[in-house]
């Protein structure tokens, strides 16, 4: 039984950081799932636990699973929520110990935020308290290889960028064709990095977008590295469609804000 008294303000309290590389918050019943809210797993790792751990969850009124999986030990807690299992997913490496009292504590609170019909918006910021977004980024560029600054996000006080982001996206993307040019597509090498005094872009390329990150600091961290490629991963699912029909109109990428935003700090 899951008790709701008090939800709010313990809401407001939570405070702590969780050790852990991702969290994913599941609604899911016999016929179908929800995946409410995923940070720092992969959509495609997020299905291979629902699949896999499913027929526990649905089998128990509420328990917990702690499971080794590949280079990952996996954490389950789950509890039944009126007609629906609510099941909360932990992954982390699997040599790094774990507050397991934290760990328990951020479960019972987002279900019972759950439960208590809570904003979406709530559980978010309960989630981005639990595993904070990451600092250390000026500016993002999302550029297609024909020009069009697609998405871009930059700093508040980096103003001469603000100014002229149409023509840096025009810079990046002529920078990395003539790359291309000069070494060869079929190379296997890409330009990778552009450096401007102390600071740097980072440049990653997938079917023809451009990922292009303004870093402070050129030595950053795993986690950095591991949230761009899950950023990009999550902007090919969402645009999927929209890029195979691109007709010039951005507002169809206004909504990678709020993924931007609950992994990096811009």
């Amino acid at each position: 039984m899951i008790v709701l008294e008090d939800i709010y303000q313990e809401s407001l309290e939570l405070t702590k950081t969780i050790q852990v590389l991702g969290i994913g918050l599941v609604a899911m019943t016999q016929d179908r799932h929800n995946i409410v809210f995923n940070k720092g797993i992969s959509n495609s790792l997020m299905i291979d636990l629902i699949k896999l751990y499913q027929p526990e969850i649905l089998g128990k009124s509420e328990g917990k699973i702690i499971d080794l999986l590949g280079v990952f030990t996996v954490y389950v807690h789950f509890y039944t929520c009126g007609n629906e299992k609510i099941s909360i997913f932990y992954v982390n490496e699997k040599d790094e110990l774990i507050n397991y009292d934290d760990l328990c504590s951020l479960s019972r609170l987002l279900v019972k935020s759950y439960c208590s019909n809570v904003s979406i918006s709530n559980i978010i910021k309960i989630c981005n308290t639990a595993i904070p977004s990451v600092k250390g980024i000026s500016a993002l560029f999302v550029i297609n290889t024909t020009g069009h600054t697609l998405y871009t996000k930059i700093r508040e006080d980096k103003t001469r960028l603000i100014e002229n982001y149409i023509q840096i996206g025009g810079f990046l993307s002529a920078i990395l064709m003539f790359s291309n040019e000069i070494i060869g597509t079929g190379s296997g090498e890409n330009l990778q990095a552009i450096n401007f005094e102390n600071h740097q872009f980072h440049i990653t390329v997938r079917e023809g977008i451009i990922f292009a990150y303004l870093l402070e600091d050129p030595t950053y961290s795993e986690t950095i590295v591991r949230y761009m490629e899950l950023l990009k991963e999550e902007f090919f699912e969402m645009y999927c469609d929209c890029l195979k029909k691109f007709d010039g109109d951005l507002n169809h990428f206004y909504s990678f804000e709020q993924v931007v935003d609950k992994y990096f700090s811009i």
